[in-house]
């Protein structure tokens, strides 16, 4: 007799249990996994972290990226930027006519600096006969278009509010306030919406209830990762068939892709270890966090996911160059100053996590996991991407922390299945082939 799950020759055909994966033989019996399939009650939503991981998520955590967030979107700095930019162009241009018609008098000015400084036996005329026009158009230039851009910009940013102030000087402070509270309202509006939509969003992404033979076997591991972090509710599981490797935690919800399960060959250990680095992502409500960060400074990221889907449209480079041309100031508001505030938080994030499930006891796992993907889930970056808005630290970082200090780990690490390969030895350079 075997088991229909792992294929396990069993030694009693009177068991009810496999003794190699744990899948009930009784097919009349109710299994947990079963029990946690059974109809829903209608108005019951999957199950969400505590009230204390909603307020830690969204008060307490990650000031600087809440301010930037609030700040990029509800005072106007894409608008300051915008009319700074119009400033330099328009400074620039009247620096450079200004410039060449003044060149010959800034050559004078240079032979009387450098009698003081670096005399010379001749003057700068003779040495350089025509280039008095050029050196007053290019340091013209450069003075009109710093001179224009910071001048625009201050008045964008500042004219509105002494116009508020010469009003009533309690009229800056009231319109600050009613700013903060819009955009507090807003997130909390947008965490709302997204932990009532998470289940569709996720179902029309791609996401799945589990199968009988599925729920069988992670459900179980999923209750032990939850014990073991003593959480007295565990979300929802579900399965996306994509084959790319990866899991993910929102904030009602598990999703683990079919491509993991493969990759990692079942390994139960790993599988447990993945398993419980996203239960201490749900617990600590790293989801809510993120989707706070984003609705406080929702009208902004609206305004950059329309100009990113414009340049990802555009085909051809004058329709790219325009949408950059009209956008420029919204992509830099949000790739150089909100992104990075916030993406702080997502790396410490991951580290947190990481040590939860190391602490739960699935440290050698979690190990073995990031050591076997470590190069299958980030792509060809910027070093700007790479520093300071990837979601994920480096994996040989998340890997130092995870390590025993009294033990040496090699730098590359073959999977058990390619050692099984023919021709591997333990110097073998044969990569993984899938």
């Amino acid at each position: 007799m075997f088991c229909d799950q792992c294929g396990h020759a069993l030694p009693d055909s009177a068991a009810t249990v496999c003794p190699d994966c744990g899948a009930s033989l009784n097919s009349t019996a109710e299994t947990p996994a079963m029990a946690a399939r059974r109809p829903v009650v209608p108005g019951r939503a999957a199950r969400g972290p505590g009230w204390r991981a909603w307020l830690r998520a969204t008060i307490g955590r990650n000031v600087a990226g809440t301010l930037a967030g609030i700040v990029g979107a509800w005072f106007g700095v894409p608008m300051v930027l915008l009319m700074a930019g119009v400033g330099g162009v328009v400074g620039g241009l009247a620096g450079v006519v200004s410039g060449t018609v003044v060149g010959v008098g800034v050559l004078d000015r240079l032979d009387t600096l450098l009698e003081f400084v670096f005399p010379l036996p001749v003057s700068s005329s003779e040495l350089l006969p025509t280039a008095a026009a050029q050196i007053g158009g290019i340091v013209g230039g450069l003075i009109g278009m710093v001179n224009g851009a910071l001048t625009l910009g201050w008045m964008t940013a500042v004219f509105p509010w002494q116009q508020l102030y010469a009003g009533d000087p309690l009229w800056p402070v009231s319109v600050l306030l009613g700013q903060v509270a819009v955009a507090v309202t807003v997130g909390a509006l947008y965490v709302w919406w997204s932990a009532g939509t998470e289940a569709v969003r996720l179902r029309v992404g791609g996401a799945r209830e589990l199968s009988r033979r599925e729920a069988d076997w992670l459900l179980p591991i999923l209750a032990e990762a939850g014990e073991r972090l003593g959480l007295d509710a565990l979300p929802r599981l579900l399965i996306d068939d994509r084959r790319e490797p990866n899991a993910s935690a929102g904030i009602r919800h598990i999703v683990i892709n079919a491509g993991l399960l493969e990759q990692l060959d079942h390994d139960r250990e790993q599988i447990a270890a993945v398993l419980a680095h996203e239960l201490a992502h749900w617990r600590d409500g790293d989801a809510i966090a993120m989707a706070w960060a984003k609705g406080v400074a929702l009208p902004l990221f609206l305004a950059f996911e329309l100009a990113d889907r414009a340049l990802r449209a555009a085909r051809i480079r004058p329709l790219q160059f325009l949408v950059r041309l009209l956008s420029w100031s919204v992509l830099a508001t949000v790739r150089y100053g909100v992104l990075p505030a916030q993406a702080t938080l997502w790396r410490a994030q991951e580290y947190r996590a990481d040590a939860a499930a190391a602490a739960a006891g699935y440290q050698d796992g979690l190990r073995r996991t990031l050591a076997y993907l470590r190069g299958s889930f980030d792509g060809q970056r910027s070093g700007w991407d790479r520093t300071l808005l990837a979601s994920h630290p480096p994996n040989e970082l998340r890997l130092d922390r995870l390590e025993h200090d009294d033990r040496v780990y090699p730098l590359h690490e073959e999977h058990p299945l390619v050692r099984a390969l023919p021709g591997w030895t333990g110097d073998s350079t044969v990569r993984k082939g899938w």
